[in-house]
């Protein structure tokens, strides 16, 4: 007697695996992306305790003085040149999750960081918040045309060694509130912070609520 074997598959049972890999993938795709982000968000903490770290060696070659630029946001040219001597990898200067957004003037090339355009903020500076270029405030100078002139008391904040080390913010992700923006995906205004005395924590409430 001989018995048939049946090979391949028929139509129906095609559909059914398409069907269950469909599934398990609708699944497992957002828990891919929400491990990438995590993932980013660890590179951020990494390449702002490096920056703070960095600051502090400035620091201690100039009479305990943070380094300092005009204002927080981009452009950073005076920022970028007074750091560059303390850091071996330029890519620690910008935040892995401003890809997603497609700000261009975030991302690490070498155009930007000619131009002194970084991923992060700096709140050691002695100029004025109006110092930004006259424009429409946008994702990149919001921080300047409302945060820091609601915030900021004088006009000469460049910071000291001597500060409150645990409360007072040195470095920041860069943040838009009004655009609603998510950082790390997890709230809006979300960012790490690097504190004067180099630790980095996750901020989820409104910055302008925890700003120091």
């Amino acid at each position: 007697m001989h018995r048939s074997h049946r090979m391949g598959f028929t139509l129906i049972e095609l559909l059914v695996v398409i069907a269950i890999i469909a599934i398990l993938a609708a699944i497992l795709f957002p828990v891919f992306a929400r491990a990438r982000e995590s993932a980013r968000a660890t590179t951020c903490i990494s390449n702002l305790k490096q920056l703070g770290l960095a600051c502090h060696m400035y620091a201690s070659d100039y009479d305990e003085f943070f380094p300092c630029d005009n204002h927080a946001s981009n452009p950073h040219i005076r920022l970028v040149r007074q750091l560059d001597p303390y850091v071996k990898n330029r890519g620690i200067f910008y935040c892995p999750s401003a890809v997603k957004y497609g700000f261009s003037a975030l991302l690490p090339t070498e155009a930007n960081w000619a131009a002194g355009n970084i991923g992060y903020y700096i709140f050691s500076f002695d100029g004025l918040p109006g110092s930004v270029t006259p424009g429409q405030p946008n994702q990149q100078t919001w921080i300047d045309w409302q945060f820091i002139r609601q915030r900021v008391w004088g006009n000469y904040t460049r910071i000291l060694t001597e500060q409150d080390p645990t409360d007072y913010w040195l470095m920041s992700d860069f943040f838009s509130q009004p655009t609603g923006i998510m950082i790390h995906e997890s709230g809006i205004a979300s960012m790490n912070v690097v504190f004067l005395d180099g630790h980095v924590k996750k901020i989820t409430q409104p910055a302008v609520a925890a700003f120091k």
